[in-house]
């Protein structure tokens, strides 16, 4: 398959390269890597995300990603990405391919691609990808270091989560071989705040409300909340942790209007958060996953309290 995948890559002359909407950072570093990648054995390639968020700007070229491309092209490769219904595209770009490749970490994938690569027991795509450029014999560079190291540190947040091994580590220690700052990207992904960062965190502790004989806790923000701070895309990332950081809290939800509403899990490990997301036509990881809720702010919040107790009730 990694010999098919790449021979694909080498006969196509234009690419695009997908990922899932609302991108975090390993949407985001896993795209840049192929793009630095592909850049470098001459493919013309374009990368297109609705939003980009601006705790990711310190990536070389991420100014060269569009929202939207009317072309037509050889090849689309879409990672990150569960299904086709999660691609952030905006003129069915997915459609105008011959051909497509998924390269994707994401148990719940479901091999929507002409080609799938998917391995669900690494911490990150970009994992998937740095096995793959090992395998294809890529020329690892700083630029590309970089992309893979967000996506590592940003979907283990800072390896912390249980989906890390040794392979993570020494991942990283490639990554910090070839002159990557691993202390700035740390800084960049997971500890900067701006002021409206920090106000939309004081929102969130100041809602946050816990269920379940305190082994649930939920908060929110509102669209009417991001306009008062003057937040941009991406200034919620991170705001499902606070819940799951409390003593006692086995769950987190946080949910954040936007079209609907959208719904961030966190598991400290004994709940399987997938499961729930996917019953709200989402998914994702055991330990965080998300969902797209078309209700009222209500209807949203006790359902999800609902299906998160029944899972307790199952143990």
């Amino acid at each position: 398959m990694k010999s098919k995948i790449w021979e694909t890559i080498k006969e196509s002359n234009s690419i695009i390269l997908l990922t899932h909407e609302n991108p975090d950072g390993d949407a985001i570093g896993s795209m840049m890597a192929f793009y630095h990648m592909l850049s470098s054995i001459n493919k013309s390639v374009d990368m297109v995300v609705l939003e980009v968020p601006e705790s990711y700007m310190y990536l070389d070229s991420i100014n060269k990603i569009v929202d939207k491309s009317d072309k037509f092209y050889d090849l689309a490769i879409v990672v990150d990405c569960a299904n086709k219904e999660r691609i952030g595209q905006a003129n069915c770009e997915f459609e105008h391919c011959k051909k497509t490749i998924g390269i994707d970490h994401h148990a719940s994938n479901t091999n929507f691609c002409d080609i799938n690569y998917v391995e669900d027991n690494t911490s990150a795509c970009a994992q998937v990808i740095y096995y793959l450029f090992k395998e294809w014999n890529v020329k690892f560079t700083k630029k590309i270091g970089e992309c893979l190291t967000t996506g590592l540190i940003t979907d283990t947040t800072g390896f912390r989560n249980n989906n890390v091994d040794k392979n993570s580590f020494l991942m990283a220690a490639e990554m910090l071989d070839l002159g990557v700052d691993l202390h700035n990207i740390y800084y960049m992904v997971l500890s900067k705040k701006t002021m409206p960062q920090y106000l939309l965190l004081k929102m969130t502790l100041d809602r946050l409300e816990l269920y379940g004989d305190g082994k649930i806790a939920f908060s929110y923000i509102s669209r009417e909340d991001l306009e008062n701070v003057g937040a941009k895309y991406g200034d919620h990332e991170g705001l499902v942790d606070l819940g799951r950081n409390i003593s006692g809290v086995e769950v987190s939800i946080f949910m954040r209007e936007d079209d609907g509403y959208r719904v961030s899990f966190r598991s400290n490990g004994k709940i399987c958060v997938d499961g729930i997301a996917a019953k709200f036509g989402g998914g994702g990881h055991k330990m965080a996953a998300g969902a797209k809720v078309n209700l009222s702010f209500k209807e949203t919040k006790d359902m999800l309290i609902s299906e998160t107790m029944k899972e307790f009730s199952n143990k």
